[in-house]
Protein backbone atom coordinates (compact mmCIF):
# COMPACT_ATOMS: atom_id res chain seq x y z
CA UNK A 1 0.00 0.00 0.00
CA UNK A 2 1.05 3.44 -1.00
CA UNK A 3 -0.08 6.81 0.78
CA UNK A 4 -2.71 7.52 -1.81
CA UNK A 5 -4.31 3.71 -1.14
CA UNK A 6 -3.86 4.38 2.64
CA UNK A 7 -5.86 7.92 2.25
CA UNK A 8 -8.49 6.08 0.51
CA UNK A 9 -8.61 3.54 3.39
CA UNK A 10 -9.17 6.04 6.05
CA UNK A 11 -11.77 8.28 3.82
CA UNK A 12 -13.93 5.37 3.40
CA UNK A 13 -13.83 3.76 6.55
CA UNK A 14 -17.54 4.47 8.25
CA UNK A 15 -16.72 6.64 11.41
CA UNK A 16 -13.63 8.26 10.38
CA UNK A 17 -14.03 11.71 9.45
CA UNK A 18 -11.76 14.80 8.76
CA UNK A 19 -11.03 15.93 12.46
CA UNK A 20 -9.89 12.22 13.06
CA UNK A 21 -7.40 11.97 10.09
CA UNK A 22 -5.93 15.06 11.28
CA UNK A 23 -5.52 13.27 15.02
CA UNK A 24 -4.44 10.22 13.58
CA UNK A 25 -2.09 12.36 10.80
CA UNK A 26 -0.77 14.39 13.61
CA UNK A 27 0.43 11.44 15.80
CA UNK A 28 2.20 9.03 12.38
CA UNK A 29 2.90 11.71 9.98
CA UNK A 30 1.33 10.31 7.46
CA UNK A 31 -1.60 7.69 6.12
CA UNK A 32 0.27 5.19 5.44
CA UNK A 33 2.27 5.07 8.74
CA UNK A 34 -0.76 5.61 10.20
CA UNK A 35 -2.21 2.14 8.42
CA UNK A 36 0.57 0.84 9.23
CA UNK A 37 -0.44 0.82 12.79
CA UNK A 38 -4.14 0.57 12.83
CA UNK A 39 -4.36 -2.05 15.64
CA UNK A 40 -2.65 0.19 17.88
CA UNK A 41 -5.24 3.11 17.55
CA UNK A 42 -7.17 2.77 20.15
CA UNK A 43 -4.38 1.95 22.61
CA UNK A 44 -2.94 4.94 21.73
CA UNK A 45 -6.70 6.84 22.34
CA UNK A 46 -7.31 8.07 18.40
CA UNK A 47 -10.21 6.25 18.18
CA UNK A 48 -12.98 4.49 19.62
CA UNK A 49 -12.68 0.62 19.30
CA UNK A 50 -15.56 0.35 17.29
CA UNK A 51 -13.86 2.40 14.49
CA UNK A 52 -10.40 0.78 14.74
CA UNK A 53 -12.35 -2.76 14.39
CA UNK A 54 -14.66 -1.17 11.64
CA UNK A 55 -10.93 -0.69 9.50
CA UNK A 56 -9.87 -3.85 10.67
CA UNK A 57 -12.86 -5.51 9.06
CA UNK A 58 -11.58 -4.13 5.18
CA UNK A 59 -15.54 -2.65 4.74
CA UNK A 60 -13.51 0.25 2.93
CA UNK A 61 -11.50 -1.52 0.20
CA UNK A 62 -14.22 -2.24 -2.51
CA UNK A 63 -14.86 1.86 -2.44
CA UNK A 64 -11.42 3.19 -2.59
CA UNK A 65 -10.29 0.51 -5.01
CA UNK A 66 -12.91 1.87 -7.19
CA UNK A 67 -12.10 5.66 -6.53
CA UNK A 68 -8.46 4.68 -7.28
CA UNK A 69 -9.29 3.53 -10.72
CA UNK A 70 -11.31 6.45 -11.89
CA UNK A 71 -8.62 8.61 -10.63
CA UNK A 72 -6.46 6.78 -12.45
CA UNK A 73 -8.41 6.80 -15.51
CA UNK A 74 -8.61 10.33 -15.62
CA UNK A 75 -4.76 10.91 -14.36
CA UNK A 76 -5.62 13.60 -11.66
CA UNK A 77 -2.57 14.45 -9.35
CA UNK A 78 -3.05 14.13 -6.33
CA UNK A 79 -1.70 16.42 -3.00
CA UNK A 80 -1.43 14.45 0.28
CA UNK A 81 -2.36 15.78 4.11
CA UNK A 82 0.79 13.99 5.38
CA UNK A 83 3.04 15.78 2.38
CA UNK A 84 5.30 19.00 2.64
CA UNK A 85 3.84 20.16 -0.56
CA UNK A 86 0.13 20.09 0.97
CA UNK A 87 -0.74 23.81 2.01
CA UNK A 88 0.41 24.81 5.47
CA UNK A 89 -2.82 27.18 6.33
CA UNK A 90 -4.90 24.23 5.48
CA UNK A 91 -3.22 21.55 7.61
CA UNK A 92 -3.91 24.21 10.39
CA UNK A 93 -7.77 23.94 10.51
CA UNK A 94 -9.58 21.42 12.51
CA UNK A 95 -10.81 19.46 9.99
CA UNK A 96 -8.55 19.58 6.72
CA UNK A 97 -9.58 17.17 3.68
CA UNK A 98 -6.70 13.96 3.78
CA UNK A 99 -5.78 14.98 -0.07
CA UNK A 100 -6.82 17.28 -2.61
CA UNK A 101 -6.93 16.55 -6.17
CA UNK A 102 -5.77 18.87 -9.01
CA UNK A 103 -5.51 20.31 -12.30
CA UNK A 104 -2.79 22.99 -13.15
CA UNK A 105 -0.18 24.75 -11.34
CA UNK A 106 -0.07 23.01 -7.33
CA UNK A 107 2.81 25.86 -6.97
CA UNK A 108 -0.58 28.27 -6.48
CA UNK A 109 -1.12 25.95 -3.33
CA UNK A 110 1.61 28.00 -1.56
CA UNK A 111 1.24 31.33 -2.32
CA UNK A 112 -0.67 33.95 -0.01
CA UNK A 113 -4.39 33.90 -0.70
CA UNK A 114 -7.32 35.35 -0.48
CA UNK A 115 -10.58 34.14 -0.79
CA UNK A 116 -13.27 36.17 -2.69
CA UNK A 117 -16.91 35.02 -2.79
CA UNK A 118 -20.51 35.97 -2.95
CA UNK A 119 -23.78 36.10 -4.54
CA UNK A 120 -24.48 33.47 -7.99
CA UNK A 121 -27.54 35.93 -8.73
CA UNK A 122 -24.70 39.22 -8.22
CA UNK A 123 -26.05 43.01 -9.16
CA UNK A 124 -23.54 44.59 -11.79
CA UNK A 125 -22.03 46.30 -9.24
CA UNK A 126 -20.80 43.44 -7.29
CA UNK A 127 -19.70 41.76 -10.55
CA UNK A 128 -17.06 44.66 -11.34
CA UNK A 129 -16.09 45.52 -7.73
CA UNK A 130 -15.17 41.82 -7.20
CA UNK A 131 -13.23 41.64 -10.82
CA UNK A 132 -11.38 44.80 -9.84
CA UNK A 133 -10.52 43.72 -6.54
CA UNK A 134 -9.19 40.24 -7.67
CA UNK A 135 -7.14 41.93 -10.56
CA UNK A 136 -5.59 44.34 -8.13
CA UNK A 137 -4.81 41.40 -5.77
CA UNK A 138 -3.44 39.16 -8.13
CA UNK A 139 -1.04 42.08 -9.44
CA UNK A 140 0.27 42.22 -6.06
CA UNK A 141 1.13 38.68 -6.17
CA UNK A 142 -1.81 37.23 -4.20
CA UNK A 143 -3.75 34.29 -5.06
CA UNK A 144 -7.06 34.39 -5.65
CA UNK A 145 -9.40 31.66 -4.17
CA UNK A 146 -13.25 30.76 -4.91
CA UNK A 147 -15.66 28.51 -5.73
CA UNK A 148 -16.38 28.55 -9.27
CA UNK A 149 -19.51 29.20 -9.40
CA UNK A 150 -21.51 31.60 -11.79
CA UNK A 151 -21.64 35.64 -10.41
CA UNK A 152 -19.19 36.77 -7.71
CA UNK A 153 -16.91 33.42 -8.02
CA UNK A 154 -16.69 33.59 -11.44
CA UNK A 155 -15.75 37.60 -11.60
CA UNK A 156 -12.74 36.96 -9.40
CA UNK A 157 -11.17 34.08 -11.24
CA UNK A 158 -11.42 36.25 -14.00
CA UNK A 159 -9.89 39.21 -12.36
CA UNK A 160 -7.23 37.32 -10.79
CA UNK A 161 -6.10 35.51 -14.46
CA UNK A 162 -5.62 39.01 -15.44
CA UNK A 163 -2.47 39.40 -13.07
CA UNK A 164 0.41 37.31 -11.78
CA UNK A 165 -1.10 35.82 -8.15
CA UNK A 166 -3.17 33.80 -9.94
CA UNK A 167 -6.20 31.68 -8.44
CA UNK A 168 -7.79 28.39 -7.29
CA UNK A 169 -11.18 26.88 -8.17
CA UNK A 170 -11.77 25.11 -5.11
CA UNK A 171 -15.09 22.26 -6.61
CA UNK A 172 -18.19 20.83 -4.87
CA UNK A 173 -17.98 17.91 -7.64
CA UNK A 174 -15.27 15.62 -8.83
CA UNK A 175 -12.62 16.90 -10.91
CA UNK A 176 -14.22 15.36 -14.34
CA UNK A 177 -16.82 17.44 -14.16
CA UNK A 178 -17.42 20.95 -14.89
CA UNK A 179 -20.38 22.44 -12.95
CA UNK A 180 -22.11 24.88 -13.75
CA UNK A 181 -21.39 23.47 -17.83
CA UNK A 182 -21.59 27.68 -18.43
CA UNK A 183 -18.38 27.84 -16.81
CA UNK A 184 -17.03 25.79 -19.58
CA UNK A 185 -14.74 28.36 -20.83
CA UNK A 186 -12.96 29.57 -17.47
CA UNK A 187 -12.60 26.25 -16.66
CA UNK A 188 -10.34 26.07 -19.66
CA UNK A 189 -8.51 29.24 -18.75
CA UNK A 190 -7.97 28.30 -14.89
CA UNK A 191 -6.76 25.01 -15.61
CA UNK A 192 -4.38 26.13 -18.16
CA UNK A 193 -3.51 29.18 -15.71
CA UNK A 194 -4.53 28.83 -12.32
CA UNK A 195 -5.36 25.87 -10.50
CA UNK A 196 -8.48 23.65 -10.06
CA UNK A 197 -8.90 21.28 -7.02
CA UNK A 198 -11.66 19.33 -5.34
CA UNK A 199 -11.41 16.67 -2.23
CA UNK A 200 -14.17 14.61 -3.99
CA UNK A 201 -13.88 11.89 -6.08
CA UNK A 202 -14.47 11.58 -9.86
CA UNK A 203 -18.07 11.42 -10.54
CA UNK A 204 -18.78 12.94 -7.78
CA UNK A 205 -21.99 15.31 -8.14
CA UNK A 206 -23.16 18.70 -7.06
CA UNK A 207 -25.28 17.56 -3.69
CA UNK A 208 -26.19 20.77 -2.01
CA UNK A 209 -24.47 18.88 1.23
CA UNK A 210 -21.27 19.07 -0.84
CA UNK A 211 -20.51 23.11 -0.81
CA UNK A 212 -20.12 23.68 2.61
CA UNK A 213 -17.40 21.26 2.82
CA UNK A 214 -15.98 22.73 -0.46
CA UNK A 215 -16.24 26.69 1.53
CA UNK A 216 -14.23 25.05 4.47
CA UNK A 217 -11.43 24.89 1.76
CA UNK A 218 -11.84 28.04 0.31
CA UNK A 219 -11.46 29.67 3.81
CA UNK A 220 -8.85 27.47 5.00
CA UNK A 221 -6.08 28.08 1.63
CA UNK A 222 -6.83 31.82 2.55
CA UNK A 223 -5.55 34.26 5.19
CA UNK A 224 -8.62 36.21 4.89
CA UNK A 225 -12.38 36.37 3.02
CA UNK A 226 -13.78 39.13 1.00
CA UNK A 227 -17.70 38.82 0.78
CA UNK A 228 -18.71 40.96 -2.07
CA UNK A 229 -22.16 40.25 -2.42
CA UNK A 230 -24.18 38.21 -0.39
CA UNK A 231 -27.87 37.49 1.18
CA UNK A 232 -28.36 37.36 4.73
CA UNK A 233 -27.68 33.03 5.35
CA UNK A 234 -26.34 32.84 1.90
CA UNK A 235 -23.74 30.26 1.35
CA UNK A 236 -21.07 33.02 1.58
CA UNK A 237 -21.86 34.10 5.11
CA UNK A 238 -21.30 30.30 5.79
CA UNK A 239 -18.07 30.98 4.37
CA UNK A 240 -17.05 33.83 6.40
CA UNK A 241 -18.09 32.43 9.67
CA UNK A 242 -15.83 29.57 9.09
CA UNK A 243 -13.10 32.22 8.41
CA UNK A 244 -13.68 33.25 11.71
CA UNK A 245 -13.56 30.02 13.20
CA UNK A 246 -9.89 29.35 10.99
CA UNK A 247 -9.03 32.44 12.85
CA UNK A 248 -9.12 34.03 9.34
CA UNK A 249 -9.67 37.81 8.35
CA UNK A 250 -12.59 38.89 7.35
CA UNK A 251 -13.74 41.70 4.79
CA UNK A 252 -16.74 42.44 3.45
CA UNK A 253 -17.90 45.04 0.70
CA UNK A 254 -20.50 47.49 1.56
CA UNK A 255 -23.30 47.89 -1.24
CA UNK A 256 -26.75 49.46 -1.76
CA UNK A 257 -29.01 49.55 1.59
CA UNK A 258 -32.17 48.56 -0.64
CA UNK A 259 -30.35 45.08 -2.62
CA UNK A 260 -30.83 41.80 -0.23
CA UNK A 261 -27.82 40.62 -1.72
CA UNK A 262 -25.64 43.16 0.07
CA UNK A 263 -27.79 42.70 3.33
CA UNK A 264 -25.35 40.06 4.38
CA UNK A 265 -22.08 42.20 3.89
CA UNK A 266 -23.67 44.82 6.25
CA UNK A 267 -24.58 42.79 8.51
CA UNK A 268 -20.79 41.45 8.54
CA UNK A 269 -19.73 44.75 9.04
CA UNK A 270 -21.82 45.17 12.34
CA UNK A 271 -20.35 41.95 13.49
CA UNK A 272 -16.92 43.59 13.28
CA UNK A 273 -15.90 42.82 9.42
CA UNK A 274 -13.12 44.90 7.90
CA UNK A 275 -15.10 47.18 5.64
CA UNK A 276 -12.98 47.56 2.42
CA UNK A 277 -13.32 49.26 -0.84
CA UNK A 278 -10.53 47.55 -2.63
CA UNK A 279 -7.95 45.37 -2.93
CA UNK A 280 -5.65 47.62 -1.65
CA UNK A 281 -7.49 47.85 1.29
CA UNK A 282 -6.98 44.20 2.04
CA UNK A 283 -3.25 44.16 1.78
CA UNK A 284 -2.97 46.77 4.07
CA UNK A 285 -5.22 44.97 6.80
CA UNK A 286 -3.09 41.73 5.72
CA UNK A 287 0.50 43.46 6.27
CA UNK A 288 1.42 42.10 9.40
CA UNK A 289 0.73 38.69 8.40
CA UNK A 290 1.80 38.78 5.05
CA UNK A 291 5.24 40.14 6.51
CA UNK A 292 5.32 37.83 8.88
CA UNK A 293 5.26 34.78 5.64
CA UNK A 294 8.06 36.48 4.43
CA UNK A 295 10.17 36.93 7.39
CA UNK A 296 9.20 34.41 10.14
CA UNK A 297 11.43 35.90 12.74
CA UNK A 298 11.40 39.44 11.95
CA UNK A 299 11.46 41.86 14.77
CA UNK A 300 8.43 44.16 15.97
CA UNK A 301 9.05 47.19 13.01
CA UNK A 302 11.77 49.56 13.33
CA UNK A 303 14.17 50.52 11.58
CA UNK A 304 14.79 48.05 8.40
CA UNK A 305 18.07 46.90 7.31
CA UNK A 306 18.92 48.13 3.88
CA UNK A 307 20.07 44.77 2.63
CA UNK A 308 17.67 41.57 3.31
CA UNK A 309 18.22 38.63 4.86
CA UNK A 310 16.20 36.36 2.14
CA UNK A 311 18.21 34.99 -0.96
CA UNK A 312 16.08 35.64 -2.97
CA UNK A 313 14.86 39.63 -1.71
CA UNK A 314 18.60 40.00 -2.20
CA UNK A 315 18.66 39.15 -5.65
CA UNK A 316 15.98 41.61 -6.09
CA UNK A 317 18.10 44.22 -4.19
CA UNK A 318 20.76 44.17 -6.04
CA UNK A 319 18.99 44.38 -9.25
CA UNK A 320 17.18 47.44 -7.81
CA UNK A 321 20.58 48.86 -6.42
CA UNK A 322 21.94 51.10 -9.32
CA UNK A 323 18.83 53.47 -8.29
CA UNK A 324 16.80 53.76 -11.66
CA UNK A 325 13.54 52.38 -10.80
CA UNK A 326 12.77 48.81 -12.84
CA UNK A 327 9.69 47.12 -14.21
CA UNK A 328 8.34 44.04 -13.03
CA UNK A 329 8.97 42.42 -16.46
CA UNK A 330 12.55 43.31 -16.33
CA UNK A 331 13.11 41.99 -13.10
CA UNK A 332 11.20 38.95 -14.92
CA UNK A 333 13.42 38.78 -17.41
CA UNK A 334 16.74 39.62 -15.25
CA UNK A 335 16.11 37.14 -12.68
CA UNK A 336 15.03 34.54 -14.73
CA UNK A 337 12.33 33.82 -12.22
CA UNK A 338 8.57 33.44 -12.81
CA UNK A 339 6.11 36.46 -13.02
CA UNK A 340 4.84 35.36 -10.20
CA UNK A 341 7.41 34.29 -7.99
CA UNK A 342 9.25 37.97 -8.79
CA UNK A 343 5.58 39.65 -7.60
CA UNK A 344 5.29 37.77 -4.58
CA UNK A 345 9.21 38.96 -3.69
CA UNK A 346 8.05 42.44 -4.31
CA UNK A 347 5.27 42.33 -2.34
CA UNK A 348 7.04 41.14 0.43
CA UNK A 349 9.81 43.37 0.21
CA UNK A 350 6.96 46.23 -0.60
CA UNK A 351 5.38 45.33 2.86
CA UNK A 352 9.27 45.65 4.62
CA UNK A 353 9.71 48.81 3.65
CA UNK A 354 12.32 47.89 1.11
CA UNK A 355 11.13 48.68 -2.21
CA UNK A 356 8.35 50.86 -3.69
CA UNK A 357 6.28 50.10 -6.03
CA UNK A 358 5.69 53.16 -8.57
CA UNK A 359 3.33 54.46 -11.13
CA UNK A 360 3.54 51.49 -14.25
CA UNK A 361 4.94 48.84 -12.29
CA UNK A 362 8.20 50.16 -11.74
CA UNK A 363 9.81 49.40 -8.73
CA UNK A 364 13.02 51.10 -6.87
CA UNK A 365 14.58 50.59 -3.42
CA UNK A 366 12.72 52.67 -1.09
CA UNK A 367 14.54 55.44 0.80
Amino acid sequence: MDEFGASLALRHTSGLGPRTWKRLLVHYGDALAAVSDFSSWTARGLVSARVQAEFARGSWREKAEAERRRVESFGFSTVFLGHGAYPELLREIPDPPLFLYYLGDPTLLNRPCVAVVGSRAASRYGLDMAESISASLSAAGICVVSGFAQGIDRAAHQGALRGVGGTIAVLGTGLDLVYPASNTDLWKQVSAHGLIVSEFAPGTRPEGMNFPHRNRIVSGLSLGVLVVEGALGSGSLITAELAVAQNRDVFALPGPANLKTHQGCHQLIRQGACLVQSGEDILRELQPRLGALAVPDAPVPGPRPRVPEDPEQRVVHRLLEGGEPLHVDTLVRRTGWAAGKVSSTLLFMELQGIVKQLPGMYYALAT
